[in-house]
């Protein structure tokens, strides 16, 4: 099997996707006071969010998957 590596970042509308959906869910976050740094995403590429006392900064794709697990661990 050949699988080609290719960068996420050249498909067309997938960067801007990916930070809709982040944004979205740092709303749903608040709800279990999670704070989450939006523009140090579109700025230095990383997010920083705050969760139970403790920060992190990840790039968008671990963003969105810490944020959908917060979002959906609280439902």
């Amino acid at each position: 099997m050949n699988l080609t590596k290719f960068d996420l970042k050249l498909v067309p509308g997938y960067e801007e996707w990916l930070a809709a959906k982040i944004r979205q869910l740092s709303v749903e976050a608040l709800t279990q006071q999670t704070l989450t740094c939006n523009a140090c995403g579109e700025i230095a590429g990383t997010y920083i969010i705050e969760y139970e006392g403790q920060t992190f900064r990840l790039p968008g794709e671990e963003a969105l998957a810490f944020l959908a697990f917060i979002a959906e661990s609280s439902a």
